[in-house]
């Protein structure tokens, strides 16, 4: 085929090695809806398996800590602290790949570029799980002093370390939200939750150990995993673009190891390794501090720590799920060159969280103390400092919401990694000053200081970005920090 006939079959809408059969809604469904619409008819659907989710875990977590105690509990929650630490480490949260590049290809309808992204996405995702896994377990096994964990997990630290590879599961996700299904993710979301309290109900039956327990967190895993796979791939199925996705192993090879993807999606790796590194910068806030305190002051601290980020987490999540669903709609824009309306979403996003998160601060002032004594018990309120501190540092959080969304949109990723790596060096020496000298009650504050330097740095860089880039649809997409 000549240069001028290829160019004007790609004027007609017609990429090379496009399927001219695919369907004409397979990008997503109610695209003609406008982005705001789109974002609040998701966000209503994912708050509903939140308010189902929310309410199951608190009482799994209640019944957990009175059958085995503060201290037992607090195990299994640096169990999983640690599988989670170190899947998200491997996990290269291929769904944001699938969105940033699969978007693009089906919106064009070139659907063996899609499956490209597809296969790409899932190699990465059993490669990370496989060897997060492996890694756990053998960390698990020689790291048990390091980590200051007791005798009695010796052998299940290392054991419970093989859930990890259930954990690796992002590509799936990014299917879910690009094909616009939050129903699905909603459902998913709440599976494990069931699992765990149906799995604490039973061994209220029949006697529960710390053994027991942690197999049924591991099964919730697996059951959560296969649950999101099954999802995705019913999807995929009823829009015609399941067929053809495993006909050609060996493009994943030539792909992958031939350099072959790196020539038909620019800067691919290199958005998936920094989106890596970010999620593993990310985790300073999240189970590495579960990790830190649990080794300087016990097993119940960690449990009440945990108690309190679910808290804080699950009065917060109303607000924080419009992140989730920003990241499709900015995509659209950015694919369309429409800077100007992105930056508008951007703006209204953050005023709508923002107000809502700080009325959800206000409503946790009166009712955070109550809640805690029914999930911990008579000592809950020796959590509500935490908590109020830890629920401060998501509202603030929730005011800089779109901040990074924006940023990989625009893949600016050297800007997100800098915010992060800076903010990681500034938190995880703060967080063991300030448990050294406070103890429980002086993670809140180093949390908080950490996520408005967090917030503030991330707004730089969109400043920044917004006054030197042209906002014309036609102003060309960079790679560069």
């Amino acid at each position: 085929m000549t240069e001028s006939s290829q160019n004007a079959r790609n004027s007609r809408g017609q990429p090379p090695h496009s399927d001219a059969n695919a369907p004409e809604d397979a990008h997503t469904e109610q695209d003609n809806a406008s982005p705001q619409r789109r974002i609040v008819r998701n966000v209503s659907i994912l708050m509903a398996g939140r308010a189902l989710n929310a309410p199951l875990a608190l009482l799994h977590t209640s019944l957990a800590i009175r059958l085995l105690g503060a201290h037992d509990f607090g195990l299994i929650v640096l169990l999983y602290a640690f599988a989670r630490t170190v899947g998200d480490i491997a996990d290269f949260q291929s769904w944001q790949t699938v969105l940033n590049f699969g978007s693009e290809s089906l919106g064009r309808r070139d659907i063996n570029a899609f499956h490209r992204i597809l296969r790409f996405g899932l190699t990465l995702d059993i490669a990370g799980g496989f060897f997060g896994a492996l890694i756990g377990a053998a960390f698990a096994w020689l790291g048990r002093e390091w980590l200051g964990w007791p005798n009695s997990l010796s052998l299940l630290g290392p054991l419970y370390a093989t859930s990890i590879f259930f954990m690796a599961s992002a590509t799936p996700v990014g299917v879910l939200r690009l094909l616009n299904k939050y129903s699905l993710i909603s459902a998913q979301s709440v599976v494990a939750t069931v699992v765990r309290l149906v799995g604490t109900l039973i061994l209220w039956a029949g006697g529960g150990s710390v053994t027991a327990m942690a197999a049924v967190w591991m099964l919730a895993e697996v059951a959560s995993c296969v649950t999101l796979f099954g999802f995705a791939t019913l999807e995929l199925a009823k829009r015609d673009l399941l067929r053809g996705l495993l006909e050609r192993p060996g493009q994943i090879f030539e792909d992958l190891f031939r350099g072959e993807i790196s020539r038909a999606f620019p800067g691919v790796w290199r958005f998936a390794l920094t989106t890596n590194l970010n999620s593993t910068l990310t985790l300073a806030f999240g189970h590495i501090g579960t990790l830190v305190i649990g080794g300087m002051l016990g097993p119940v601290s960690a449990s009440y720590y945990r108690v309190g980020s679910q808290i804080a987490a699950g009065i917060a999540k109303p607000a924080t799920l419009v992140q989730s669903t920003l990241y499709p709609e900015m995509t659209r824009l950015w694919n369309k060159r429409d800077t100007l309306h992105l930056y508008v979403l951007a703006v209204r996003a953050a005023l709508a969280a923002g107000a809502l998160g700080s009325a959800l601060l206000c409503f946790a002032w009166f009712l955070g103390g109550p809640i805690l004594q029914i999930v911990i018990g008579p000592n809950g309120a020796d959590a509500l400092p935490l908590t109020m501190w830890l629920l401060g540092a998501e509202v603030v959080a929730i005011w800089g919401l779109p901040l990074e969304p924006l940023l990989f949109t625009m893949r600016r990723i050297g800007a997100v990694i800098i915010a992060r790596g800076l903010d990681a060096m500034l938190y995880l020496p703060l967080l063991v000053l300030t448990t050294e000298w406070y103890g429980l009650d002086g993670a809140g504050p180093a949390i908080l200081g950490a996520t408005v330097f967090l917030v503030l740095m991330q707004l730089g860089f969109v400043w920044r970005l917004s006054g030197s880039k042209p906002t014309s649809v036609d102003a060309p997409p960079k790679d560069s920090a």
